[in-house]
């Protein structure tokens, strides 16, 4: 009777070099939870002891109780195998603290700009490019017949196809043609 109003036993697993990578997530949009909640994605390896004794001995935060669910993820494609396989699921955990835990507000773009160096700004600008090409691309694909961004080469080569098909120009290539291909037969 004694031993079972004791509780759960915990911190006694040693783990000196962890393998394991918990990452604390921001809540799903259609799950708002409390302030003594957290949401952690785990390996799927790890148990509801796992993630009470690492919480307890990394960050010395004291937990209630603990959730965990498992997220299938939707099948895929190889793009090198053409083969249709799922992906590994992901593990998910919901911690009940003693203490609440509130998320800090989200920096704006200007503070997170003056962090950056070069090299990162850069990359951001080639994102940014990527993406709006990204979005061209995929409205041309969805049926828009119209060229986007048509450029100077893009026309001349359309007007000259144009005076082709219509007959303002015949087509010449400066080339002599083998005489026994004038006639249209090979004599």
């Amino acid at each position: 009777m004694a031993a079972a109003a004791r509780g759960v036993k915990t911190g006694t697993k040693q783990v000196f070099l962890p393998q394991a990578i918990v990452t604390l997530c921001r809540p799903p949009t259609n799950r708002i939870l409390p302030p003594q909640f957290a949401h952690f994605r785990v390996p799927l390896r790890f148990n509801k002891l796992d993630i009470r004794d690492y919480l307890q001995n990394l960050y010395n935060v004291e937990s209630v109780g603990v959730r965990s669910h498992i997220l299938q993820r939707s099948p895929r494609r190889n793009p090198i195998t053409r083969r249709i396989g799922r992906p590994p699921p992901w593990k998910f955990m919901t911690v009940e603290m003693k203490q609440p835990f509130v998320w800090p507000v989200p920096l704006t773009e200007e503070e997170t700009h003056k962090w950056h160096n070069e090299e990162m700004r850069q990359r951001i600008q080639a994102t940014k490019h990527w993406n709006v090409r990204k979005q061209q691309i995929k409205q041309a694909a969805v049926g828009s017949s119209k060229l986007v961004n048509e450029t100077h080469e893009r026309g001349r080569l359309a007007k000259q196809a144009h005076d082709l098909l219509t007959g303002k120009v015949k087509w010449e290539n400066k080339r002599e043609l083998d005489p026994k291909w004038t006639k249209g037969k090979a004599s």
